[in-house]
């Protein structure tokens, strides 16, 4: 059997190193024209063909690095203050699954500003070219019903990139996307709660994280609560959330658990006097352990550094196939969550009916 001829055979052959001809054969704007059709020439005499199996190709990038810090991604980020996502937990965990993921392929991530005073689509594009990067991972843009965020569109040189969102929040052009599988997480939160005997269940979210989850938490609560012999909450859906309102509408309601996602949620309760676990119920939706706030809070753990992981697995697999630019089927690849019981859902003895 004719043995496959490899990049280290084509190295060999031209006396440079794999990384040279891995770049060249790729068309990377490091490796000069010149260079990249040395290469290819040689290549075409002695008959290579890439190796189909991605898996095996990426193991072998590993080991061809140029650098300590290997080839450059770009990580997109938006937001009136650059690094103002870090204060999220969650993409804090998406930055860190891509970064820690990107790093076993030898790769590193660099994060660029989108929204930085003076900056343009054009020319975010062209400093990416400029700098060699064909990865690109979009962080969530920012959504509310009302303002500039409404509908997001980037008009950036997609052609040149093999990108990947990190939410759907990015309404043109569709792009491949990694997310978490909200719907479902919705439908095991309320699973749970049923089985510990609760009826009368409310949802509160802020307008910016109803629609950063395209509206999936809602959806799946409204088609649970219409499918299974619960009291009809119509959820508290607004701009922003207060210790007051939250109050006033769980009184009215006459809840006996809240499902929300917000960070504030504790100190909230705490300030009206009310004590979770004992007065009401509650249940986070984006539920972080290494959070202390959150240490005695049953809810959903959202995977988030998985999906950081996820999105570098199907960037880099575009770039070795060279499938840049808007796919004409984009790829929606969901990450499921977990239920954790801590102790802020115990369970609620149900009453007979007389």
């Amino acid at each position: 059997m004719k043995k496959r001829v490899s990049l280290t055979d084509i190295a060999t052959r031209l006396g440079v190193s794999k990384m040279t001809v891995s770049l060249a054969l790729r068309k990377h704007p490091r490796i000069s024209t010149a260079t990249q059709q040395r290469v290819e020439s040689v290549a075409k005499q002695m008959g290579y063909k890439p190796n189909p199996e991605v898996a095996k190709y990426m193991s072998a990038i590993r080991h061809d690095v140029s650098d300590d810090k290997g080839l450059p991604l770009a990580y997109i980020t938006t937001g009136a203050e650059k690094g103002a996502w870090r204060n999220s937990h969650t993409e804090l965990q998406y930055w860190e699954g891509a970064q820690a993921r990107a790093k076993e392929y030898g790769y590193y991530l660099e994060e660029y500003w989108l929204d930085e005073p003076s900056m343009s689509e054009k020319r975010m594009s062209d400093i990416l070219w400029h700098r060699g990067i064909k990865g690109v991972v979009l962080h969530p843009l920012s959504r509310t019903l009302s303002g500039e965020g409404k509908n997001r569109s980037l008009g950036m040189s997609w052609d040149q990139f093999a990108t990947v969102t990190l939410s759907d929040t990015l309404e043109k052009p569709v792009l491949n996307r990694v997310l978490h599988d909200h719907y479902t997480s919705m439908l095991l939160a309320m699973d749970a709660l049923i089985e510990l005997g609760y009826r009368r269940i409310g949802l509160c979210l802020t307008e910016h994280m109803d629609l950063t989850v395209n509206q999936r938490w809602q959806a799946g609560y409204r088609v649970y609560r219409a499918n299974h012999p619960i009291d009809r909450i119509e959820p508290l859906i607004v701009s922003d959330l207060n210790p007051k309102l939250i109050s006033n509408w769980a009184n009215k309601n006459k809840l006996e658990v809240i499902i929300s996602a917000e960070d504030r949620m504790p100190d909230f309760f705490t300030s009206i006097g009310i004590q979770i676990g004992k007065d009401i119920g509650y249940v986070e939706l984006d539920l972080n352990p290494r959070n202390k706030k959150h240490k005695q809070i049953s809810g959903i753990v959202q995977n988030s550094t998985m999906m950081g992981s996820v999105a570098i697995d199907l960037v880099l697999s575009g770039i070795q196939r060279n499938e840049h630019g808007v796919p004409e089927i984009p790829l929606v690849l969901q990450v499921e969550g977990n239920w954790l019981d801590q102790g802020s859902t115990p369970k609620k003895c149900l009453k007979k009916a007389r």
